[in-house]
């Protein structure tokens, strides 16, 4: 055999040891982690549910948002529905629920908070199955629709459930919406109608621009 060949030879076999203990490394390592991709969720009612339309370019920022709201939906068929959810793979979830678990479901501020499937069996059902995420619970906003505004201490107390709550929790925060749509501080006056449709329970353009300043606030996107 040559020199020539010799030394080819010995470089192949050089090439191939090397490839081999790459390969013996990766197995023994197993193959490098990927850092979790940060994702917002927005899930709940229709108030939610009707901001699809602007609600990536109000809350720009958000990494990867998305909104998978149902209108008229309730705590029960979030419970219910857990595997939206979890395909979704959230690091944040953003929540709007609880007002028909009041108006639809006619339950008491007590049972909306820790009723069966209610709020709080909600909180815990999302963390169990999104262990890594953070959940940001808006409270239930007063309106002026006929049968909120009639319930509206059952909302203030299912509120109240959940504020004591959240504050027991590492995971779990709220974010104040409860008076948000007032001019003043008279609340037991009906808010302000500028920021509803004419049904006074959705939000109105000016209502969703204050809605927007809360969110942006609680996920510290104009930080």
């Amino acid at each position: 055999m040559s020199t020539f060949v010799k030394t080819i030879c010995c470089m192949l076999a050089l090439a191939a040891g090397a490839v081999g203990s790459s390969a013996c490394a990766e197995a023994q390592n197993g193959p490098e982690e990927q850092p979790a991709q940060e994702k917002v969720l927005m899930i709940g009612d229709s108030l939610f549910d009707l901001w699809k339309p602007t609600c990536n370019a109000d809350l720009e920022g958000a990494e990867n948002l998305t909104n998978i709201a149902v209108g008229g939906t309730t705590s029960n068929y979030w419970v219910n529905s857990i595997k939206l959810v979890t395909v979704q793979e959230p690091s944040d979830i953003v929540i709007s629920i609880g007002t028909n678990n009041i108006a639809d479901l006619h339950q008491t501020g007590r049972e909306a908070a820790e009723g069966e499937k209610g709020i709080q069996e909600l909180l815990e059902v999302l963390h169990e199955n999104c262990p890594d995420a953070h959940i940001y619970l808006l409270t239930v906003n007063i309106c002026g629709e006929t049968i909120r505004w009639n319930n509206r201490e059952e909302i203030r107390t299912c509120n109240r459930l959940m504020r004591e709550y959240c504050a027991q929790l590492d995971w779990a925060e709220i974010v104040e919406t409860e008076t948000a749509f007032y001019n003043d501080t008279n609340y037991e006056e009906k808010p302000a109608a500028e920021y509803f449709v004419a049904d006074h329970l959705h939000f109105s353009a000016k209502g969703y621009q204050v809605l927007t300043g809360i969110v942006r606030a609680a996920l510290g996107l104009d930080a």
